[in-house]
């Protein structure tokens, strides 16, 4: 009876667990988990035109076959501070719980790059960057307990290139994308349900009760290999035309699964089930970050350069989310879309030494209402930045940025495990300087 009882409980769990183990982005600051904060100077103009424009050693994450117009060598180090908002104002859920707490974790994103011109027409450069991550937590005592307390997602990209000028007007080029990704997530454990689904009415186990909430925790890591091609044609004396793609990366997260405030003191055979059941161990999960295709432009006219950008990312890769942990496989439909960026914006050169820019931007959400998670309560973005460049020295250029998105309120209405549905306000800041050296 009381194993029986168990077993039909735990995949239930498992499931929910399941659901953390790739969902874990958090309030990223593209659709999905994608961070695009890897260059100041793209920053300010909303990242249109980002694999066109050319002018910095962070056109390797945008375009690496940018670098050929890169004379001598160059090294720059960009940081984005974010301040993500994804307020959980309202909801409910069976087990009762608070609202009104600020999901977002605030995180400084660096980024370094290095380019270096060996041959008239052959270029090297390296990358260092952070593409995928960030963070939510939500309190213990939170109506999303039971999907979500605490999410965390750092990725660190390494990425050598090579860009090769065949002709005046065209540049191509290759990266080797080496990435390596380490999660760590928790939810909360409702004993009170599972205490109840072995003997219903058991004195102080009654389902939602905080008091005898557990914690479940899953952390992995795993580094795997992706690669990047791109392409920059120049049609005409001051236009620009860069293609970039970003082949996906498919993680195989190897840790653990552990549990928290196990209840103890029960009867033997309840005892033991619980125990087993919650005993904690080895676990695998699939992270897949995805593939994206960007085509950019960048058009001269006098001091004012103009810039736009479309990206599409292929977001549909991530169908189901997959955990396995002492038994089988658990499969959890997720159905993410594939998505599209628009990006438009400028850069205006007011003097020798200085650069003005601004730009807005429409990110798609890649999320369907019917699958959204308290995890990423993503949604549909706007962008608005400004930013501008000083040299001070023709060898060294500042850089600074500033951008506001507007995110579109989203909700989340889920069944599994219990049932939740929740209503959030989300906006995201961002602050980011850079500084580029050449020599």
């Amino acid at each position: 009876m009381f194993a029986g009882c168990g077993s039909g409980r735990r995949p239930a769990l498992m499931a929910g667990i399941a659901l953390a183990a790739v969902g874990t982005a958090g309030e990223a600051q593209a659709s999905g988990y994608a961070l695009l904060e890897q260059s100041t100077e793209a920053q300010g103009a909303s990242y249109a035109g980002s694999g066109a424009r050319a002018d910095d050693p962070s056109t390797l994450f945008y375009n690496p076959a940018g670098m050929t117009r890169l004379p001598g060598y160059q090294v720059s180090l960009s940081g984005a501070f974010i301040l993500p908002q994804a307020v959980l104002e309202s909801g409910t859920s069976y087990a009762g719980g608070t609202t009104g707490r600020d999901a977002g974790e605030n995180v400084l994103l660096p980024s370094l790059y290095a380019t270096a011109q060996i041959a008239p027409d052959w270029h090297v450069g390296l990358a260092i960057t952070s593409p995928f991550g960030l963070a939510t937590k939500y309190d213990a005592a939170s109506i999303a307990r039971y999907y979500a307390q605490t999410t965390s997602l750092t990725t660190i990209n390494i990425a050598p290139s090579v860009a090769w000028q065949p002709l005046p007007v065209l540049s191509v080029a290759a990266a080797l994308r080496v990435e390596v990704a380490d999660a760590r997530l928790s939810q909360a454990v409702d004993f009170g349900s599972v205490v109840n689904g072995f003997i219903p009415g058991y004195p102080g186990y009654a389902p939602g009760r905080i008091a005898n909430d557990g914690l479940a925790t899953v952390k992995g890591n795993d580094a795997a290999v992706g690669w990047q091609v791109g392409l920059l044609y120049q049609p005409a004396p001051g236009t620009r035309l860069g293609f970039d793609y970003r082949s996906a990366i498919y993680h195989k997260l190897s840790g653990s699964m552990a549990f928290g405030n196990v209840p103890q003191g029960l009867p033997l055979p309840l005892q033991q089930a619980l125990s087993a059941t919650f005993a904690g161990g080895p676990a695998t999960a699939k992270l897949v970050t995805p593939d994206t295709l960007s085509l950019s432009v960048a058009q001269d006219i006098g001091p004012v350069t103009l810039l736009g950008g479309v990206d599409y990312t292929l977001w549909s890769h991530f169908k189901t989310l997959m955990v396995n942990y002492t038994g089988p496989a658990f499969d959890i439909q997720e159905n993410w879309r594939d998505t599209v960026m628009l990006s438009a914006g400028a850069d205006w050169h007011v003097a020798a030494d200085w650069t003005l820019r601004g730009g807005f931007a429409f990110d798609e959400t890649p999320t369907r209402d019917a699958n959204r998670t308290p995890r990423i309560p993503d949604a549909n973005r706007y962008w608005l930045s400004v930013g501008a460049t000083w040299k001070p020295i023709p060898r060294l250029a500042l850089s600074a940025a500033y951008s506001h998105i507007f995110v579109d309120n989203s909700t989340v209405n889920l069944t599994s495990n219990g049932s939740l549905s929740a209503g959030f306000n989300n906006q995201i800041d961002i602050l980011s300087a850079e500084a580029t050296l050449s020599f």
